[in-house]
């Protein structure tokens, strides 16, 4: 592969009156591996966007190999070697490995209508083998588990002819083994002089990974080093403009009043012989590797899956299979699911009637809403939050991954709130954002409100539980309460090697 280099120049974005790019200078080039890191809404995805044609600049120049280049549409940046892997994948289930692969630039044979299905399994094998990699072309996506859709697409990017691929936060949806697959993955790919642009919010991985690093803060570049002429502590610095707060679990003594009490829930195929309590104030994390259960779990509880066996009682009172979502919210139930943006957030509406979903029937008299009360509501959770929008009436869709994620939880935020269920809540969340999502549970945790978490980040899990629950394969493998928490048993239950006990 020869070598290429992109320069982006003096590159400027404003969506209304906020300033998303700022005078950018960014260069990648062949066989690099190039993190841009940054807080939630500094400027990284609106850069790459411009980079892969899908916004465009309002000022700059970009150049190929010293020559000026326009990128009016996608289809434009796949064209000169550059592909985008976003965190949503974009893979259609009911088609193959092959199918995605090749999906609208599928080979025929000659002049024929006909597709040439073996030559494009063989093509596809090639790629596979070239660089190591086990998975039969003829399988369905659906039946693929998270890293493995990640290595779809990121071996579609390369059998298009990408020489350069943005990756955003690849690994937010991997488990612990499909992480180290696609690094070796990405390491193979720098051999071959293939350069990825790696969005993450993940020290280890940026330090482990990278030849270089370019943080961004409110638009602009403060940072751009090689990674072994720097440090964490120095490109944290660098994205906050001062020193990471740490966040530290306080002392509290949990109610005995139980909230939640799950019996012998069971949903064939999905998961057997559920039974946990959750008490008022108390923050119970479930965990274990992608595929043991835990979102069909809550779906039940949610009311979004009436097909179990088993008994839900919620606040003393029983919930019967074929309850709604809407009676949970009325019942004193939120729900902050994994994936915000397929449904997690109306993309259209603005910021305020995002949030003021859930609020809008108590906040109705007589079939009229009370907007004052709804405003009220509304900025008391951006500022809870300290989510970053132009104004309330701004559209969700042009706000960064982390604060449509904080927007998702905000709406959550009234005094009606009992009991709140929460699926991966800092997935794609900066360092900062993190820390202050934690001490929002805490404080809703203090003042009596139950917490039911998934988080497949072990040490996420250890930071926030008063109680862990490990799952493996539909199963309860083992009960954890604060503070003796063994993080290593905790991974040999959620990777089966640990026999399943009765817990009451």
């Amino acid at each position: 592969m020869s070598d290429n280099r992109i320069d982006m120049l003096g590159i400027g974005k404003s969506f209304f009156e906020t300033r998303a790019l700022d005078d950018v200078d960014f260069t990648c080039r062949s066989g690099e591996v190039h993190a841009l890191v940054g807080l939630n809404g500094a400027g990284k995805s609106t850069l790459m966007k411009v980079l892969g044609g899908v916004i465009q600049r309002d000022q700059g120049t970009i150049e190929l190999n010293g020559r000026n280049i326009e990128i009016p549409q996608p289809a434009s940046a796949s064209e000169i070697g550059i592909s985008m892997i976003h965190q949503e994948y974009s893979l259609i289930d009911e088609l193959t490995v092959t199918g995605n692969i090749f999906l609208g630039r599928e080979l025929q044979r000659g002049r024929t209508p006909v597709l040439n299905k073996s030559m494009m399994k063989r093509l596809v094998r090639d790629e596979l083998e070239r660089f190591g990699i086990a998975l039969n072309p003829d399988l369905p996506v659906r039946e693929l588990n998270s890293g493995e859709k990640q290595i779809v697409e990121i071996i579609r990017a390369l059998m298009s002819k990408s020489w350069l691929i943005v990756m955003d936060e690849p690994t937010s949806a991997l488990s612990e083994g499909d992480k180290e697959r696609l690094f070796e993955f990405i390491r193979r790919m720098k051999k071959e002089g293939i350069s990825i642009v790696y969005i993450s919010h993940h020290m280890p991985e940026i330090f482990g990974l990278a030849d270089r690093v370019t943080v961004m803060r409110d638009g602009k570049i403060v940072l751009s080093d090689a990674t072994a002429d720097t440090s964490e502590a120095t490109v944290i610095h660098a994205m906050t403009g001062r020193e990471l707060e740490q966040f530290e679990k306080p002392h509290k003594n949990v109610s005995d009043d139980v909230l939640l009490s799950v019996r012998n829930l069971e949903k064939p195929g999905a998961f057997e012989r559920i039974n946990f309590e959750l008490m008022r104030g108390e923050i119970v994390v479930m965990t274990g590797l992608r595929g043991c259960g835990a979102p069909e779990i809550v779906k039940c509880i949610y009311g979004l899956d009436s097909d179990y066996t088993g008994t839900i009682a919620f606040d003393g009172r029983e919930i019967l299979p074929g309850h709604e979502p809407a009676g949970a919210v009325a019942d004193g139930m939120g729900l902050v699911t994994e994936n915000r943006d397929k449904n997690g957030i109306l993309p259209i509406l603005s910021v305020r009637d995002n949030i003021a979903l859930p609020f809008l029937g108590k906040s109705a008299r007589f079939g009229l809403i009370d907007t004052a009360k709804v405003d009220r509501l509304v900025d008391a959770a951006i500022r809870q939050t300290s989510t970053k929008a132009a104004s309330p009436d701004q559209e969700i869709r042009f706000l960064s991954g982390g604060n449509k994620q904080k927007i998702c939880f905000s709406r959550w935020l009234d005094d009606d709130l009992e009991l709140l269920i929460l699926l991966e809540p800092t997935r794609g969340i900066d360092v900062h954002a993190k820390a202050d999502i934690y001490r929002i549970i805490e404080s809703l945790a203090e003042r009596g409100v139950g917490i039911l978490i998934l988080s497949y980040e072990i040490d996420e899990v250890v930071i926030l539980a008063d109680r862990v629950l490990t799952l493996y394969q539909g199963r309860q493998i083992g009960q954890y309460r604060y503070p003796h928490f063994d993080k290593e048993r905790m991974l040999g239950d959620m990777a089966g090697t640990h026999p399943a006990k009765e817990m009451a």
